[in-house]
């Protein structure tokens, strides 16, 4: 294999696939990116045997043929280089030649054989959904999966796509984000498909920029395209949590807030909250909603913030780290905070023509 391709363009494919490799992985094959020089130019691919990328460029391509050669480092490498074109030549051994200007490197690859077959889907039936939908869905519900890989029925975000619109639901079983908006895709029976972590992860970097996002259920695996690239994630065969009785959580008990008042607030008081739990205490009285957090090692600190309320007063405790992932993805100047009791769940929300669009739903802690 040889091709000539630009330096620029081959670091913005490399950094893509960087993502899905596994960094310590039993399969060192896995470890390595496909790097193709095809008719249509060079073609970089990237798997971790549960989600896979294959993405690519223009280039000029004096041999066809193939490699895989250690991800990383090939991006380390290829980022070094001065910004010009770059020439990658590969032996039939699987050694590859990359030379930049006055700069030579040399790299051990493995075989194009040792590499898994990865899914494209083509010949399916596509989906196609507004792109700026699902980057919005994936910023409101993204941060509330649960890291914890036990929990597969959890380690994802829910897609639900319906003729009219696009909804999204993620939790970790202490904190649940529902987000939903208007969108065009032709469908005739709702879906609902289970997105893992990574996939959703990867999903928002791939359709940065892009107009369209293709999407198609195969056997087996869940595929969307975007930018002449494909993004491919098995499909995750689990029960989801029934959330449509938790999106309809009120409370009686409303407050309007500036957002951006409120998310210093927290980020002040929790300077000083436990680090193990991150719990503040919310305190709503006549006029005013006052932040608390303590920490026997630590201290404590307070601050309070004049509302429109009048009611009975409450004191209930969240995780402050929560409450700040929400107001960091709602954008608007006002959000909702709708409590019940101390053992009832909070709601919060956007205020205005947003709030039936966006809802949140987090668990009390004690303090």
């Amino acid at each position: 294999m040889e091709i000539l391709v630009r330096r620029n363009d081959l670091v913005k494919e490399l950094h893509l696939v960087q993502g899905i490799v596994e960094r310590k992985n039993s399969i060192p094959v896995l470890s390595n990116v496909l790097v193709e020089g095809r008719a249509d130019g060079l073609r970089v691919s990237a798997t971790d045997l549960d989600v896979s990328l294959r993405c690519g460029c223009g280039a000029q391509v004096v041999k066809e043929g193939a490699v895989t050669l250690a991800a990383k480092k090939l991006y380390e490498i290829v980022r070094s280089l001065p910004e010009s074109d770059v020439r990658l030549e590969v032996q039939p051994d699987a050694w590859a030649t990359i030379e930049c200007e006055r700069v030579t490197f040399r790299m051990a690859g493995l075989p194009r054989e040792d590499f898994p077959t990865l899914p494209d889907g083509k010949g399916g039936k596509e989906l196609q959904i507004p792109a700026e939908v699902l980057r919005g869905l994936i910023q409101r519900t993204g941060f509330a999966i649960t890291a914890e890989d036990a929990r597969y029925y959890l380690a994802g975000a829910l897609l639900v796509l319906e003729q009219d619109q696009a909804a999204m639901v993620a939790t970790d079983g202490h904190r649940l984000a529902y987000a939903k908006a208007s969108s065009t895709q032709k469908v005739t029976e709702t879906i609902k498909v289970l997105v893992p972590r990574k996939a959703i992860a990867e999903l928002g970097r791939l359709i940065e920029g892009e107009e369209t996002v293709g999407f198609q259920r195969t056997e087996g695996h869940l595929i969307f395209t975007a930018g002449g690239r494909t993004l491919a994630s098995k499909l995750v065969e689990a029960q989801f949590p029934a959330y449509e009785k938790v999106i309809t959580v009120t409370g009686d008990k409303k407050l309007t807030l500036g957002r951006e008042a409120f998310q210093s607030a927290i980020r002040r008081v929790s300077l000083l909250s436990s680090e193990r739990n991150r719990a503040i205490k919310v305190a709503v009285a006549d006029g005013r909603l006052e932040l608390s957090a303590s920490s026997p090692e630590l201290g404590e600190a307070k601050e309070s913030l004049p509302i429109e309320y009048e009611g009975e007063g409450l004191e209930i405790g969240f995780n402050a780290q929560y409450l700040l992932e929400f107001l960091s993805a709602v954008g608007g100047e006002e959000i909702v905070l709708e409590l019940q009791d101390a053992e009832s769940q909070g709601l919060l929300r956007p205020a205005g023509d947003d709030q039936e669009n966006y809802r949140y739903v987090v668990m009390p802690m004690r303090f």
